[in-house]
């Protein structure tokens, strides 16, 4: 790159990483506090939580990062013509791929992020993330969470604890074990704590006392325990099978789908159409990189309010961004609506970059830069203050 398009490049990395950490990280809050109930409902650690949030960014960053690209080529390009940098990059005698150049670099960056998110990462992630939010709800702890309350976990089996410690442990475990005909048998425990290694799953209970007392001549015998483990592999979903849906198969099974695959055969256009999105999502980054250039790209003076071309690109992101949705619900059957899938997005690149390099820039219509005129500068009186309200002092 020249000179003058590194200069341009670095401004728009520069907005570009502060727009998409800003962006990015409100949405993920607004995704994560959906897991929340791992902590609230299911007695899990804040570890536990952030474990099961992590698996959100990739697909999150397929979706913040194209428009956090466009809101950073908007905020590039309006400073660089209110500080009157575009007249005078265009006054060097630099051609206008001096401006394209640098837009299209961010624009294919965003797009190979992107892609690397939509055919590996996110499919992979959400493919973790359903197991291990599964393995975590199946799991024999969450079935024993509620403090203060008796659960039955099998016919003749109740569990019961006090509280939860602050390092996840249980305080006052109690156990009624009343399955067997002839006897039945009590364990309480000061603390307790779930293990859960490859020999199973255990309730390892400490500084207690087992009572067991015989149903045939009510005898009861005591015995006091400094450790014991109690079997709670047969109540644990360890190990249960998870039905993987499209989206979170890999991009290698989408190619090459088991044919005895129940969710294939059941609907083997989902797997189309899952597979044909993650490749045509990364070109929506550069078409949303480019499009500002048909409005924005040319100097103009400092003065102007550019206000309406901007909403003209936001409105024009709307439509493509649209397009981009509703084509995917038509590819399980139609191959016009797969190829439209790629040529929305490319035909917007290509479209956009020739017009911008042949000079044309594209302006809203006189009457809505007239009415945002109007509205901004009606806002902007009732903002000042009037001089009738202005008290002076006497004298």
């Amino acid at each position: 790159m020249k000179l003058v398009e590194r200069y341009v490049f670095r401004r728009m990395v520069g907005a570009l990483v502060i727009t998409f950490v800003a962006l990015g990280t409100m949405v993920w809050l607004s995704q994560a506090l959906g897991q929340f109930s791992l902590v609230t409902n299911n007695g899990q650690t804040i570890g536990t939580f952030l474990n099961a949030s992590v698996f959100l960014v990739p697909a999150l960053t397929t979706i913040v990062l194209p428009f956090s690209a466009l809101i950073a080529v908007i905020y590039t390009l309006t400073t660089l013509n209110g500080d009157s940098e575009l007249v005078v990059i265009n006054a060097s005698g630099a051609s206008q791929f001096a401006i394209v150049k640098p837009v299209l670099a961010i624009g294919i960056i965003t797009s190979l992020v992107v892609g690397s998110m939509t055919l590996y990462f996110a499919p992979l992630s959400v493919r973790l993330g359903q197991l291990f939010i599964t393995a975590v709800r199946g799991n024999i702890l969450t079935s024993i969470v509620q403090e203060g309350q008796f659960m039955p976990l099998a016919e003749g089996l109740t569990f019961h604890m006090r509280g939860r410690g602050a390092d996840g442990s249980l305080r006052g475990v109690f156990i009624a074990d009343d399955r067997e005909p002839d006897k039945s048998i009590t364990y309480l425990a000061d603390r307790g704590a779930i293990l859960d290694n490859p020999l199973g799953v255990f309730l390892v209970m400490t500084d207690g006392v087992i009572q067991q007392r015989n149903k045939l001549n009510d005898s009861i015998s005591m015995i006091e325990f400094s450790s014991y483990a109690f079997d709670l592999s047969s109540f644990s979903s360890r190990g249960a099978s998870v039905t993987l849906r499209p989206r979170e198969r890999s991009t290698s099974y989408l190619l090459n789908p088991d044919p005895d695959d129940p969710y294939f055969r059941q609907s083997p256009g989902a797997f189309r159409r899952e597979l044909h999105g993650r490749a045509a999502t990364p070109l929506y980054a550069v078409a949303f990189a480019l499009l500002p250039l048909l409005f924005l790209g040319q100097a103009g003076s400092p003065r102007e309010s550019r206000t309406a071309s901007i909403v003209m690109i936001v409105a024009s992101v709307v439509v493509v961004s649209v397009a981009g949705v509703i084509m995917p619900n038509f590819a399980e059957a139609s191959t016009v609506a797969v190829v439209l899938m790629y040529a929305v997005p490319l035909g917007v690149s290509v479209v956009a970059a020739a017009l911008v390099l042949m000079g044309i820039q594209l302006r809203p219509p006189e009457t809505i830069v007239a009415l945002f005129e109007a509205l901004f500068g009606r806002v902007s009186g009732l903002l000042r203050p009037r001089p009738d309200a202005i008290v002076q002092r006497p004298g």
